[in-house]
């Protein structure tokens, strides 16, 4: 069994909780992200974050999920039940040693007067880019894994967040190695 990803999650205190992430490799078709999806649905576990997209062959989509499970005996049995699936070619369960996870978020910010400034300056240290500009808020963009992320919004939060949206996390294998 792979070790986890940790992932922090920023809306519940703070709390580090162990996830999973799964990259799968399916048939570019109509419904498959449904299906994938649904398995998790009837054994009662939450997707986290879904990413789906183009691969390097048109034909193939990659599909990036994270999830928590209580134990690995659930995690193993819904992978299992992926690899079932018709249009999957390959299930992989990413960890922190052997992969990159990131996300991109959007954060709109209040940034009045003096508050701006410091706002933009925070964000430098993050590495952000200021992606929209208003008389009274920010819209910024930052791309990282959850650590980062969670720093940089319990930073901003003070301010007063407006907006967050979240791309979903995608993950690659480091190496020569390939999901295919």
């Amino acid at each position: 069994m792979q070790v986890n990803l940790e992932l922090i999650t920023c809306g519940k205190g703070g709390d580090i909780l162990a996830s999973h992430v799964l990259s799968i490799l399916v048939d570019n078709n109509p419904g498959v992200l449904t299906r994938v999806c649904s398995l998790f649905n009837r054994r009662g576990f939450n997707l986290e974050t879904v990413a789906s997209g183009n691969t390097e062959n048109v034909k193939l989509t990659r599909i990036t999920l994270s999830t928590q499970v209580r134990d690995n005996e659930g995690i193993d049995q819904i992978i299992k039940q992926i690899r079932k699936l018709e249009d999957v070619h390959t299930v992989e369960q990413l960890d922190n040693e052997n992969s990159i996870c990131k996300q991109m978020l959007f954060v709109k910010v209040k940034a009045e007067g003096n508050n701006r400034q410091e706002i933009i300056n925070i964000g430098k240290i993050f590495g952000v880019s200021v992606i929209d500009v208003t008389p009274t808020t920010l819209i910024i963009q930052i791309i990282g894994d959850n650590g980062k992320l969670c720093a940089f919004e319990n930073l901003i939060k003070p301010f007063g967040i407006l907006e967050i949206v979240g791309s979903g996390f995608i993950a690659m294998q480091r190496g020569i190695g390939a999901i295919i």
